[in-house]
């Protein structure tokens, strides 16, 4: 039985110093099956599209085969870069790995948590990560973060770079994409909060991605205003749908 094709679907937008370092990550995977490495960059100003361009090709590695892929898109946010490149490959995937620019996986990642999908009713595989500090270069926090439906509905414990199947994003899929392109934030907990209505969403135990942080990273520092109104909108969201409107 061959093993499924994963996707590690990577947007960008103007960080040329760490997209290598993503791109590189996804190469180093010990995992024995195909991988795509689609990099959507989202009309950077820098010399990202330079960084991402020496690395286009195929590469067959210890373990298996890679090939790395790049898309120009007018630049559209996150969600509309993430949608483009779902859109560019969903054909040939069985399995997205998704990965903001400034972060790594660690080599084990996609074996870990393909073996976790062990039979089409898992949607969405999480594992935990590590919270990098550039300016001390030093892991800062260790993310674990058990799977409970209570604790996505509150907490949005799962993490933005999960692996979600082609089928369930194909079932989340609405008006405003696979994710919401009106979103700047919030979009994977809505999108995971649609998928986990029909699927199961799995944790793994390990420790299986590095998450950089400056020291004002708008990963972890957020407008609070715009994260309260788009959290607004995602339960207002669920709300609808629970009421079959």
């Amino acid at each position: 039985m061959s093993l499924p094709k994963v996707t590690i679907l990577i947007p960008n937008y103007n960080d040329a110093e760490y997209i290598g370092k993503a791109i590189e990550s996804g190469l180093n995977q010990d995992y024995p099956g195909y991988i795509t490495i689609c990099v959507v960059d989202d009309g950077s100003t820098d010399n990202s599209w330079d960084v991402i361009s020496s690395y286009f090709g195929e590469n067959i590695g210890e373990f298996g085969y890679a090939k790395v892929i790049g898309i120009k898109n007018e630049n559209s946010g996150p969600s509309g870069a993430r949608n483009v490149g779902i859109e560019q490959t969903i054909d040939d995937t069985d399995i997205y790995a998704m990965l903001d620019s400034d972060d790594e996986m660690y080599p084990n990642k996609i074996r870990n948590c393909v073996s976790a999908f062990t039979d089409s009713s898992v949607g969405v595989v999480y594992g935990d990560y590590d919270v990098f500090h550039t300016a001390t270069n030093k892991i800062i926090r260790e993310f674990k973060e058990p799977y409970s439906r209570k604790r996505l509905v509150n907490e949005c414990i799962v993490h933005s770079g999960s692996m979600v199947s082609s089928e369930a994003l194909k079932y989340a899929l609405e008006d405003t994409g696979y994710y919401d392109k009106t979103m700047r934030t919030c979009e994977d907990y809505d999108l995971w909060m649609r998928i986990s209505e029909k699927y199961i969403i799995k944790h793994v135990p390990k420790s299986l991605t590095l998450v950089r942080v400056t020291g004002d990273n708008s990963s972890f520092i957020v407008d609070q205003e715009v994260w309260s109104k788009n959290w607004m909108k995602v339960m207002q969201k669920r709300e609808s749908r629970l009421n079959g409107q």
